[in-house]
């Protein structure tokens, strides 16, 4: 079966995850969850049939507190859509470089609200500058993302029956 992924809430509606279908069943199963919505596949046990949810709900809440979003290349990248910081412009993900605002050699931190994308033509001429002597312009200040933003942004489009609950 393909990967199929499936969409995590808490017993606020509020999206956790996504995760795998065979987690997802297994919560199900557990009584840990409960499915709001179905896909059309179905798994089979050696005595049952089960109907592969698309997003099931946690009996629990889960405070948001709890969710640590670590400040990686991955997330930096979600968080600014692909898009230098500098030049505006979208580009694939690897052809993207991570830049310190405050350079590593001025002080600069290794923190949300110090790191952009920025295209390597950008990074370039910015260098070892401080944004305001450099060549280049930020385009807007970086911040640390919500928990729930970074969910949102990673699942675009994929799954249009999961936006009534994002």
């Amino acid at each position: 079966m393909e990967n199929l992924g499936v969409l995590k809430l808490d017993s606020s509606f509020k999206p956790v995850e996504i995760i795998t279908w065979e987690e997802a069943v297994v919560l199900v199963w557990l009584k840990k969850a409960w499915t709001v919505e179905n896909t059309d596949k179905w798994v089979h046990s050696a005595r049952r049939a089960f109907q592969v949810p698309s997003i099931i709900v946690l009996f629990r809440y889960v405070d948001e507190k709890l969710f640590t979003l670590p400040c990686t290349r991955k997330n930096i990248l979600i968080r600014d859509e692909n898009r230098c910081q500098y030049c505006v412009k979208q580009f694939k993900h690897f052809e993207l470089t991570i830049d310190h605002v405050i350079p590593r050699s001025k002080g600069g931190t290794h923190t949300w609200s110090n790191l952009v994308a920025a295209c390597k033509s950008c990074n370039q001429k910015k260098r070892d500058y401080l944004v305001e002597n450099s060549p280049v312009k930020l385009a807007r200040t970086p911040m640390r993302p919500s928990y729930g933003s970074i969910i949102k942004k990673r699942i675009g489009d994929r799954n249009l029956e999961w936006n009534e609950y994002l």
